[in-house]
């Protein structure tokens, strides 16, 4: 009967392990290694956090926003701004507007989907834009291959880069911002409007990967939560709040165990009820 607790606790540390170590799949996940995942650029230069602390001592920052973030992630982004350092935002939806405006950043996306019959890497919807160089972040002149941008309206950002004259979007004709940067506090926010600018499939396209290193500047934070749910992502946060909870309070970390104990506890309690049956 003392080995069925022994057995329902490994099997629970060996379900968690496999959870936890399984790829996070998502779109733009730093785990997936699909072709529109983030694996390389995890591998290059992003660090992949799980906690708004985590981005303290952030001197770069990317984020692809497709949920809205809590303010507490908002209030560490522009802790990183006020720092003097630089807040990467990878959107092509207006969704992502309500993220600028916490930033206080004028400048928005719009849903106006780019496409370029002329000037394109793969097809229309992967157009081809003209970076130019930006000193303040040493960003060098290059092309860049998109996927699916949408316009950005720079209001008073720069750009910093456009689409070819060939390119259209809705009834309109090109180019089209789809780069800008706008100074805030003592930082900047970069606004791209391709999240897929990084994936797998095209990082390695022209001048993205140089991009992507210049933007970094050696190593960059990676706000994953901002993806979206999921169980690994959703795991991986609990960890990380037991690991920062037991380092501050450990009486608050050996509460916030308890529903792991309670789980470890029902399905002992239940094994132990199938093998009285079976007796």
């Amino acid at each position: 009967m003392r080995v069925i607790p022994i057995v329902a606790l490994l099997s629970i540390a060996l379900a968690i392990a496999i959870i936890y170590l399984y790829p996070y799949t998502a779109p733009y996940s730093p785990s997936n290694p699909g072709w529109d995942g983030y694996s390389i650029a995890a591998k290059v230069c992003l660090k992949p956090i799980y906690a708004p602390w985590e981005l303290n001592g952030s001197r770069v920052v990317f984020v692809v926003p497709l949920v809205k973030l809590p303010q507490a992630y908002v209030n560490a982004l522009r802790g990183v701004l006020a720092r003097g350092g630089v807040v990467v935002v990878l959107a092509n939806s207006p969704e992502a507007n309500q993220l600028l405006r916490g930033l206080e950043v004028n400048a928005s996306f719009t849903s106006l989907v780019i496409k370029d019959p002329l000037f394109n890497a793969i097809n229309e919807y992967f157009p081809i834009a003209s970076v130019n160089s930006f000193k303040p972040l040493n960003i060098t002149p290059a092309f860049i291959t998109l996927d699916n941008a949408t316009v950005i309206e720079p209001a008073n950002a720069m750009v910093l880069a456009l689409t070819s004259p060939s390119s259209i979007a809705g009834n309109e004709s090109g180019p089209f911002p789809v780069m800008a940067v706008v100074k805030v506090e003592g930082g900047f926010v970069v606004l791209i409007s391709s999240p897929g600018v990084f994936m797998n499939s095209i990082v390695g396209k022209g001048g993205n990967l140089v991009l992507l290193r210049e933007l970094c500047n050696g190593s960059a934070s990676y706000v994953v939560p901002a993806l979206g749910g999921g169980v690994q992502v959703g795991l991986r946060i609990y960890l990380t709040y037991l690991h920062h909870y037991a380092s501050l309070y450990p009486l608050n970390y050996a509460l916030s165990t308890l529903p792991m104990v309670l789980l470890a506890v029902v399905l002992v309690l239940k094994g132990s009820v199938r093998l009285g049956e079976h007796a």
